[in-house]
């Protein structure tokens, strides 16, 4: 299977996590061309990441390519159980791709004194800060997010929390975990298949930073 990733991407690292859980064999390159250049924009019109190849088209958004790769590979599923507890899955995963995770990504554009607005930037920190509690609300760690093995919303919300680590502090906050999420943080980061594919951003992230961000 062919993806366009980047490690600095928190949606690529979801796709990852699926497909390095399941077992199945991927190669990752960055996008031709880069992100959302017209190059890209021939083969993915969104210019988005992650993306990837199937047959003679492209699939992008991750949730829609892990839902593809779930039904195209349904050995050793991560959308397991009952109609109601893949439903919580789901649930979970489009909490953090619509709720949370958008107001962490916002800030990178305050991040340049140039464009830097005070009251927009501490808007959305704030608001990251009260849906991360909110999420203590939507699942009990057993000690994954649905059962006791790692699973499909297992896979969104990692790579976010690890770049909030970095991040908070750079605005002067202090990333919180409720004391939920912050068992099944410890729980998620002890795979070694998560521990690593998280890292690795971590570090891209790190590396972009201290190059200045460009």
């Amino acid at each position: 299977m062919e993806l366009f990733s980047l490690p600095v991407s928190t949606y690529s690292s979801k796709v990852r996590l699926l497909l390095e859980l399941k077992g199945i064999d991927y190669t990752a390159a960055p996008p031709p061309g880069g992100y959302s250049t017209p190059e890209y924009m021939q083969l993915v019109p969104l210019g988005t990441i992650p993306a990837i190849k199937v047959e003679n088209e492209y699939l992008s958004e991750s949730d829609v390519i892990m839902e593809y790769i779930e039904e195209q590979h349904p050995e050793k599923p991560m959308l397991r159980g009952s109609a109601l507890e893949r439903a919580k899955h789901r649930y979970l995963a489009r909490y953090h791709d619509l709720w949370l995770e958008p107001h962490l990504r916002r800030t990178f554009a305050h991040m340049d004194p140039a464009t830097n607005d005070d009251v927009e930037l501490n808007a959305h920190l704030d608001k990251f800060e009260e849906r991360l509690q909110k999420l203590e609300e939507l699942f009990e760690p057993q000690p994954f997010m649905v059962d006791g093995e790692i699973g499909y919303a297992d896979c969104a919300f990692p790579a976010t929390i690890a770049l909030a680590e970095i991040l908070m502090p750079i605005f002067g906050r202090k990333l919180k975990l409720g004391s939920k999420t912050a068992v099944w943080y410890k729980a998620v980061m002890g795979n070694e298949t998560v521990n690593s594919i998280v890292n690795e951003g971590v570090q891209a992230t790190l590396d972009w930073l201290n190059s200045g961000g460009g």
